[in-house]
């Protein structure tokens, strides 16, 4: 990668964009007996060539959305998630200055979720299988610990106040 398009990247999330974590709700639904906690940037704004430049450099992904005005520009966002997120901060890091504290918080996010199956020891139940010959074998349903979970909540809670608007 061109140094002086990261950097020029960088300028962008840093004065543009959003740097955070976004949490999902734990669903009994899909199986889920803990929170998901994933790495996000996103930058919303009206010049669709900078967008466009963003992913083309970085990854991600954009759209265009509808103005909100009746007679205003259309919008144009950009989004990276989870592990292409993580990369890119890492590639935007050393030119960063408003958005550091949020971007190294994701980052510690990310190199904890890298060791998030040595985590899964919170039994939430049991699955059986049958096998072909009608033997019934019980496994257990392992969720993440209620420490790692915490800890996750305390890095999405620091990039929430980091990206907290209003007065300080």
């Amino acid at each position: 990668m061109d140094i002086g398009a990261v950097a020029y990247c960088a300028g962008l999330i840093d004065g543009e964009g959003y740097v955070g974590i976004k949490r999902t709700k734990a669903y009994r639904v899909q199986a889920r007996a803990t929170p998901g906690y994933h790495a996000r940037i996103s930058i919303r704004m009206v010049n669709e060539a900078a967008i466009r430049f963003l992913a083309e450099t970085l990854g991600g992904w954009y759209w265009a959305e509808k103005a909100h005005l009746a007679n205003g520009r259309p919008f144009f966002a950009y989004q990276a998630t989870d592990e292409a997120a993580a990369r890119i901060l890492r590639a935007v890091l050393p030119y960063l200055l408003v958005k550091r504290e949020a971007a190294e918080t994701v980052l510690a996010l990310r190199d904890l979720q890298a060791t998030s199956r040595q985590h899964r020891t919170k039994v939430v139940g049991t699955r059986s299988f049958p096998n072909q010959h009608g033997a019934v074998r019980t496994v257990e349903n392992r969720a993440l610990s209620d420490e790692y979970v915490a800890r996750c909540d305390a890095l999405y809670e620091r990039c929430k106040e980091l990206n907290r608007v209003g007065v300080a």
